[in-house]
């Protein structure tokens, strides 16, 4: 049992230490990863995925996200969930983030679980938008090859207290492959009203539409095969004080269409949730953070009868500041979140750390728990090789970590972390005598390694920021490695600017081997793939409708032929090239 040696660890360290009145904002004990909009702009970066990747253990695509080995993590937007609830694999509708528009990112990485709740078994990522200020906005359009393009606007205005905005976007690509093209739409709108003395109101909502062709794999083509998947999401957010109300609903539909193979089905999924919560500083405790958080969750599909399910969890944490011997300042937080669900057994889920802070440099200690949920598609859907299963349970997920972080002078700076990741009562399809599987609770997977951050500026116009991470990721029942788990990952950029308005990032992404198949029979090589990103801003004067930004982009500039760890055909060289118009 690891939890109760952690509890007596962190117990016996509490005792030792003498416990000062000064108190620790919920935010100043975190320890998230913050990325600012000013830094994903000195990235020169088109996609919310080419930010993320910048994170020492992240690895993001197009409409995914891993942690540390685990896809299982929660991404809001202004508060609400903007994971795919009619996905069977937890895919992200990132195409809902305007890069140009975010403000801020938080990374949470193997916890978060404890206000944000289940399937954050990986962590949880923040992405809060610019607040609306006087009136502002951005057009931005790109143009590459197999007939890509890209078209986005962004404007918002403020009156007094009152602010509106509005975001629309298209995007089109034919593909690299027959059957490969993608097209999509997205707009959304966004409301405030600030009156000040700590109140605040805004409402949010957005709809995305994604039509495309599924290849399928080089070995096994699916010519016909065409999905469409839509997304309306919107959230309402009070806060009054330390008291903050967060409200949001999605609305989740995924068709899917071959005639070669007889299929033609559809499910659709609706979650709602609301959250309460507030804060408290008494002297002798420190900041008390507590709530409550209320989640619905219903399913219908062409192959299931419609289906709904509810949570109720209640949640604290209380940060304090400690002086260890008189001297050392030391942060320990201690919460636990409780939840009662419809459908599972209740739970109790601790989550602890304790950190020490110096000029310069930083170590911290973390635990957590968090539940990993079922998808209704996992439970009752049925197809030609899947039978339902609805008494699957959740899955439980321990994250434990060290991290220590220095700035050994304004020009060099770095980090490492050590984790230890333990997912029980895995969620895993069995396949049966007849060749009809079904999902099962099955197995311990554990993840376990380190990841380091490199931060160099070599001159004043040429910087290095390198990113490494290992991970052994092993079945523990057949002690064989997990599929698409790259034992070595290693993201580097590095920038030059010859000149003040002219900037040149070099980008290299490189991957160990990794396995393909479950029994470690087929695997893929290593790959380095090199990119290329190039942005130029001209003196001229700014016009009437503001000043433009020049920027271009070449990926797997070797145009290398490889596969992702699944399997699936990665894209060869591709290119944009395009224009930014700051209103």
């Amino acid at each position: 049992m690891v939890w109760p040696r952690v509890s007596c660890m962190f117990a016996v360290a509490f005792l030792g230490m003498l416990v000062s009145a000064a108190s620790v904002g919920a935010a100043g004990g975190t320890g998230a990863v913050v990325i600012t909009g000013d830094e994903i702009k000195e990235m020169n970066v088109h996609k919310i995925a080419d930010v993320l990747n910048q994170v020492p253990g992240i690895k993001a695509g197009e409409s995914s996200v891993s942690i540390r080995g685990s896809y299982k993590v929660k991404v809001l937007l202004d508060g609400r969930p903007i994971n795919d609830p009619s996905s069977s694999h937890g895919s992200v509708k990132f195409d809902l983030v305007d890069v140009e528009n975010v403000a801020e990112i938080q990374i949470y990485k193997g916890k978060g679980a404890l206000q944000y709740g289940d399937d954050a078994g990986g962590g949880v990522i923040l992405i809060t938008t610019r607040k609306i200020k006087a009136l502002s906005g951005n057009v931005k359009a790109y143009w590459g090859n197999y007939d890509t393009s890209h078209y986005n606007a962004n404007c918002s205005v403020r009156k007094g207290a009152f602010g509106l905005g509005a975001t629309a976007g298209y995007d089109y690509t034919g593909g690299y492959q027959v059957n490969g093209d993608r097209q999509k739409r997205q707009i959304g709108g966004r409301f405030e009203y600030v009156p000040g003395n700590g109140r605040r109101l805004a409402f949010s909502a957005d709809y995305l539409k994604d039509k495309r062709g599924l290849s399928g794999r080089p070995e096994f083509p699916t010519p016909r095969s065409r999905k469409e998947s839509e997304m309306f999401s919107c959230a309402l957010t009070a806060r009054a004080g330390e008291v903050a109300s967060e409200t949001f609903f999605n609305d989740a539909k995924t068709r899917n269409r071959d005639p070669d193979r007889n299929i033609d089905n559809f499910i659709t999924v609706r979650k709602f949730g609301e959250d309460l919560s507030a804060s408290l500083a008494p002297a002798r405790y420190g900041t008390v953070h507590y709530g409550t958080a209320l989640r619905w969750s219903g399913a219908k599909s062409s192959r299931f009868a419609a289906r709904n399910e509810s949570s109720l969890s209640l949640f604290a944490t209380d940060a304090v500041s400690i002086r260890m011997l008189a001297t050392l300042p030391v942060t320990l937080s201690f919460g636990l979140r409780a939840t009662l669900y419809s459908e599972f057994a209740h739970t109790v889920n601790p989550e602890a750390k304790i950190s020490y802070k110096k000029d310069r440099w930083s170590l911290s200690v973390s635990g957590s728990r968090t539940n990993n949920i079922p998808s209704f598609y996992q439970r009752y859907d049925e197809t030609g090789t899947k039978e339902p299963n609805p008494g699957l349970g959740m899955e439980r997920a321990d994250n434990f970590s060290i991290s220590f972080f220095t700035e050994i002078s304004p020009r060099l700076s770095g980090g490492v972390s050590l984790f230890y990741n333990r997912i029980a009562d895995r969620i895993t399809y069995v396949l049966g005598d007849n060749g009809i599987g079904r999902y099962e609770n099955f197995g311990e997977v554990t993840n376990r390694g380190g990841d380091l951050l490199l931060n160099w500026k070599l001159r004043d116009n040429l910087s290095l920021k390198a990113t490494y991470m290992y991970i052994k990721s092993i079945d523990e029942d057949t002690g064989l490695w997990m599929v698409a788990k790259p034992r070595h990952r290693v993201y580097a950029d590095l920038a030059y600017k010859p000149v003040e308005n002219l900037s040149f990032i070099f980008n290299l992404k490189y991957e160990s081997g990794q396995y393909t198949r479950s029994d470690n029979t087929a695997s893929i090589p290593g790959r380095i793939i090199g990119n290329l990103r190039v942005e130029y801003n001209p003196v001229w004067p700014a016009g009437r409708f503001g000043r433009p930004e020049f920027f271009g982009e070449i990926k797997n500039i070797g145009d290398r032929t490889y596969r992702y760890g699944d399997g699936w055909l990665a894209p060869p060289r591709t290119w944009i090239f395009g224009l930014n118009l700051n209103l």
